[in-house]
């Protein structure tokens, strides 16, 4: 067995007088002669993060405290003498001043043990395989070096002693030292930059402006889930938020959005979300009234908040009469305080509440008759009047982990009134489930502005954590942020902000509450579209937001590329498409990669669309062969995506429709063929267990394969079956076969093997 060395040994090493060649790479060694008088905590930050394939190398030695007070004693006198004779002659060298009062006051330190000396050498090392990259390259270092005042310096006819002053193997064969107080080490800690941490589960926020690294988050492992989207128009926000949520849909993560504008509409029809129309015509609509699960006494406050926006301010009687109204039109639909289980009856409309205001009227007094009349001259706009549409019952059905609520068609007065009502439901909704999801409202000005939905927002937003919640919120106007009781909660719970570019009126104040430096100012005063910075926890990131060709085209706001967009449509639309492949090819497609074309002729072919999980870590939306009348069609479909993925070892793989195991295949061994089977069990809960003792017992005794396994798809109920036999969940299938495959040599792939259909 060969030694690690003469695995780690190059097989050549050219020693030339600035470069070094080992086997085919060229390097070039740069040290640090020089460096700045004073420096701040994380100085070589802009050096560690720089683009470049270099290496950095820095030595730290403790100094001798005897020799070092010797040889500053003696230093500080040589200075002395240095500034006497500089004086005598009428020279004036502020140079050596401050040399001088450097050393007294290091002496001093040192002297009452306030700061002990270290030696510090740095050394980078750069690659590059021909010799104009690697000057190049040198070129890029000294320059970086230069801008926080390193000087930098090439040792010729040293490069050997360098690359091992490089290497990590801690020696320092060039040992040019420079002694640094304690404090001033200090700074060179953490020897790393908060760019390079990438998030293995998060999304692609954009590029490091500066360095471009990938700056690859996961907002759902910060301290809050929720998030600030905050420019100027044409700054690059709406790009942002929709390459936001067009990542995060990719990922499984549902989505809610809130749409003023109709800008989501498009994105969302590309993914097969759902577009939930709310206008005066719709079908869809969302009852005041309606609890949604929600307690009686509960929806009885938001509802007070409700009237604030739809009536105006209110007195305090009219409020006592709008909350007694409340209860009695509850109450004679059959939903009581104090018996939940009848909260989930037909609840009023806002005729109801009309009609009881009428009632009431005939019976006040002449006084409180003024009172009535004035909240029914406010109220019957919504019955009678424009805004009738509201007064039904709720007619929505949420059947997507994408959708978008239009109101983009609503008159601009109820706009508020949609947006409050969209707001509850869906929070109300979200709540049943513990799954990673967002909700997106763009254009927040417009709820800011009412303190009725500020609060609204105020208690979604500290509630949305525990419920697995993250608030995306998209505004432009800073003043109703910065000012607003919402707004000031949104900036103390969101655990990350996007600020594009940003107009001069507002740079100062955004600088006072994000305490921004000049540099940061002035860089948000002049960012091109799709340049901002991030503040992701305590980081500060000028970010560069850089969609894919693909990704442009759904979600682009630019008039010109959306013409070139419906005109490139247009185009494809004249082709006339071949779909006779889609009907009997596969048993599934996924949804994303067909057209609206393919999905309806395969619908009409005896498809259907489901969302569903195959061997993948997250759910997605696909178009799934109908399966028998006695087979789910998630039992179909792992059956069908776990068939196919043997068919990537072998073609010998059998689906069956029978009492025998679900998928039967061949693995070719030395020893000759060997079968093997797997039983897939869709269900969430365990089977009768005669019946599964008949199972396990019938194929044991009946099987003839060399081995058989459960798949189930509940990690709940692993064990249970693991207790009659062999039990592995989906993500374990191809571990097993990857292991089952290697043991035998088998050539025959599913492209040149025989026809699955023929082998039994």
């Amino acid at each position: 067995m060969p030694e690690l060395i003469d695995i780690l040994k190059p097989s050549g090493v050219k020693n030339e007088p600035d470069t070094i060649q080992v086997n085919e790479q060229l390097s070039r060694i740069i040290m640090a002669v020089g460096y700045p008088r004073t420096i701040r905590e994380g100085w070589l930050d802009s050096i560690i993060s720089s683009e470049g394939n270099f290496d950095l190398s820095m030595h730290i030695k403790p100094t001798n405290i005897d020799t070092i007070l010797s040889q500053l004693n003696q230093e500080l006198v040589k200075q002395e003498a240095d500034l006497m004779a500089a004086q005598m002659k009428g020279i004036v060298n502020p140079s050596l001043k401050i040399q001088h009062q450097d050393t007294l006051n290091i002496l001093e330190k040192l002297q009452k043990g306030e700061e002990k000396l270290f030696n510090i050498s740095l050394y980078l090392g750069a690659r590059a395989y021909d010799n104009e990259k690697l000057n190049l390259l040198t070129k890029k270092i000294h320059s970086e070096l230069n801008s926080i005042m390193i000087i930098p310096k090439i040792p010729f006819l040293r490069m050997l002693d360098g690359a091992k002053s490089v290497y990590p193997i801690q020696e320092d064969k060039l040992n040019i030292n420079r002694n640094i107080p304690s404090d001033a080490l200090a700074a060179c800690f953490p020897f790393t930059t908060a760019y390079l941490n990438i998030d293995s589960e998060g999304i692609l926020f954009g590029l490091n402006k500066n360095n471009n690294i990938p700056i690859i988050l996961d907002p759902f492992t910060f301290a809050n889930y929720n998030g600030l989207i905050l420019g100027t128009s044409g700054g690059g926000k709406s790009v942002t938020a929709k390459l936001f949520i067009l990542r995060n849909v990719l990922r499984g993560v549902k989505t809610m959005i809130i749409d003023p504008q109709g800008e989501y509409i498009e994105l969302t029809k590309a993914h097969g979300g759902q577009i939930v129309e709310l206008h005066r015509e719709s079908e869809t609509i969302i009852n005041p009234f309606d609890l949604m699960g929600a307690d009686l006494g509960e929806k009885t406050i938001t509802l007070m908040d409700l009237f604030r926006i739809l009536c105006g301010e209110l007195t305090e009687v009219q409020k006592n009469i709008l909350d007694r109204a409340v209860h009695v039109i509850y109450q004679q639909k059959g939903i009581l305080p104090d018996n939940p289980q009848t909260w989930s009856r037909e609840p009023p409309i806002m005729q109801d509440l009309y009609n009881e205001i009428l009632k009431q009227k005939k019976s006040a007094s002449r006084l409180e008759r003024m009172t009535y009349e004035a909240l029914e001259n406010r109220l019957r706009i919504y019955v009678h009047g424009s805004f009738s549409f509201i007064n039904k019952q709720t007619s929505l059905n949420l059947q997507n982990n994408l959708v978008c609520f239009n109101i983009m068609n609503l008159p601009s007065q109820i706009k508020p009134v949609m947006m409050y009502l969209v707001l509850d439901f869906v929070h109300k909704k979200m709540q049943k489930d513990k799954e990673r999801k967002i909700l997106v409202i763009d254009e927040a000005w417009s709820l800011l502005r009412f303190a009725e939905q500020s609060r609204s927002i105020f208690e979604l937003i500290k509630t949305a954590r525990k419920i697995w919640l993250g608030k995306v919120i998209i505004t432009q106007e800073v003043e109703y942020l910065l000012s607003s009781p919402a707004g000031k909660t949104i900036l103390a719970n969101t655990a990350w902000k996007y600020l594009s570019r940003q107009e001069p009126a507002a740079i100062q104040e955004l600088a006072d509450k994000f305490h921004l430096n000049n540099e940061e100012q002035n860089y948000l005063l002049t960012a091109l579209p799709g340049e901002g910075l991030l503040f992701a926890m305590n980081d500060h990131i000028p970010l560069k937001v850089i969609p894919s060709p693909q990704e442009l085209e759904l979600i682009t706001t630019n008039p010109d590329e959306i013409r070139k967009r419906e005109e490139k449509l247009k185009e494809l639309a004249k082709e006339t498409e071949n779909l006779e492949p889609y009907k009997a090819d596969k048993t599934y497609y996924l949804k994303s990669e067909l057209n609206q074309n393919q999905i309806d002729f395969l619908k009409n072919n005896g498809f259907e669309e489901a969302r569903l999980r195959g061997l993948d870590s997250f759910p997605q939306n696909y178009l799934v062969k109908k399966p028998s009348a006695n087979e789910s069609i998630e039992h179909y479909f792992l059956v069908q995506t776990t068939a196919d993925l043997i068919r990537g070892y072998t073609a010998k793989v059998n689906v069956r429709n029978t009492s025998e195991p679900d998928i039967i295949f061949e693995v070719d061994s030395k020893e000759g063929p060997k079968r093997f089977a797997f039983e897939i069990e869709t269900g969430s809960h365990l089977s009768k267990l005669t019946d599964l003792q008949e199972k396990v017992n019938k194929n044991n005794v009946d099987l003839t394969t060399e081995d058989w396994w459960f798949i189930v798809t509940n990690k709940e109920i692993q064990n249970d079956f693991q207790k009659y036999h062999k039990t592995l969940r989906r993500t374990e299938i191809k571990p097993l076969l990857d292991q089952l495959f290697a043991k035998g040599v088998n050539t025959n792939g599913a492209k040149n093997a025989p026809d699955s259909t023929s082998w039994q």
